[in-house]
């Protein structure tokens, strides 16, 4: 049984559950410890420092260059992202706002 299907309903096809992944009926309003969320994108020289506070606090957190050799009208500098857990999301955000004096960014698509 697949984890977004309730106890009650028979085990769908895969279509169905690719349909439930892509709309998540089932828990798209829970924080789930098993996924990642991106916390916040900054200047590469921001990022490491940012992860460091993070990791002291008890909120484990990755950090991942996101640079390119063409810059983009979001960007003039190499830029990170920052990953935390799904439900350590708000603590981390709060954090991250703290150090910086503003909320964080996120990578635009």
């Amino acid at each position: 049984m697949n984890r977004h299907e309730p106890a009650d309903r028979p085990p769908r096809g895969v279509w169905g559950q690719f349909w439930d992944y892509l709309w998540r009926k089932d828990d798209e309003d829970t924080p789930d410890a098993g996924r990642s969320a991106e916390a916040a994108w900054l200047p590469l020289w921001q990022s490491r420092m940012i992860t460091d506070e993070l990791v002291a606090s008890g909120i484990p957190a990755v950090v991942t260059d996101d640079f390119n050799l063409n810059m983009t009208m979001y960007s003039r500098e190499p830029m990170a992202r920052i990953f935390v857990t799904e439900d350590r999301l708000v603590e981390a955000t709060a954090i991250i706002e703290e150090i910086l004096g503003h909320p964080p960014r996120h990578r635009p698509l």
